[in-house]
């Protein structure tokens, strides 16, 4: 398929606000996919369609992880990057078995840090420039970490011992990361909201993630609450 066909850019146009992704990072990801849509399908994608949309569409658009495992790994990094009060990913790659993370240089040590300390047992597996995270069958890639950087993140790093997360909020946490740069930086979970601070205003947030191609997969069961927005998009 082209890259610059016009079913690429209808998703593109869909993904990107969510991922971070330049345009010519998101023919690689969804391409073949799109290839194997039905005419159906596709009509739901460029909105040519009514009714329900179809789960495959969903899935070629922006993928979720479904593996509890997977959910729950992509979890602890949601908390761990929340911990930072700063911008921390500046591109997120989701894909059904794994996310791809492109962590700003600045917050990657406290990034994994954190990780590490919120996972237990979890093994890094530093390959060319990407350092592949895995914990189980879950996966994380840290993109553009070589072994030598990595080697610095954790240089004299001791995990400390944090409370176990709860499981039961993992599914959502999960759909949230694949979504983080709708947020200039990590959101955070407290007291039964999902808290951010100046960015979009919650009506905006709110009608993103409710997207019926692009939003959530699981019910949104935190209450939406922003913290000085700033940008009113």
């Amino acid at each position: 398929m082209p890259r610059h066909s016009p079913l690429v850019a209808a998703v593109a146009r869909l993904r990107r606000p969510y991922t971070g992704e330049p345009q010519w990072a998101v023919e690689p990801e969804v391409g073949g996919a799109l290839a194997e849509l039905s005419p159906l399908e596709l009509a739901h994608l460029l909105g040519q369609a009514s009714g329900p949309v179809p789960p495959r569409v969903r899935r070629t658009v922006l993928p979720d992880a479904h593996d509890p495992v997977q959910q729950s790994l992509e979890a602890a990094v949601f908390a761990a990057a929340a911990t930072i009060a700063r911008p921390v990913f500046w591109m997120v790659q989701p894909r059904v078995d794994q996310l791809r993370l492109s962590v700003m240089p600045d917050v990657a040590a406290g990034l994994v840090q954190a990780l590490f300390s919120l996972v237990p047992g979890l093994i890094a597996r530093p390959i060319g420039m990407h350092v592949f995270l895995a914990h189980g069958p879950g996966v994380v890639v840290l993109t553009g970490v070589g072994a030598d950087r990595w080697a610095s993140l954790m240089d004299g790093f001791v995990p400390s011992a944090v409370p176990p997360l709860p499981v039961a909020l993992d599914p959502l946490l999960s759909s949230l990361l694949r979504r983080v740069c709708l947020f200039p930086s990590p959101p955070s979970v407290e007291a039964g909201e999902l808290r951010w601070q100046d960015g979009p205003s919650i009506e905006w947030i709110s009608a993103a993630l409710s997207h019926p191609i692009t939003g959530l997969s699981v019910p949104l069961t935190l209450k939406l609450a922003a913290q000085s927005p700033t940008n009113m998009r």
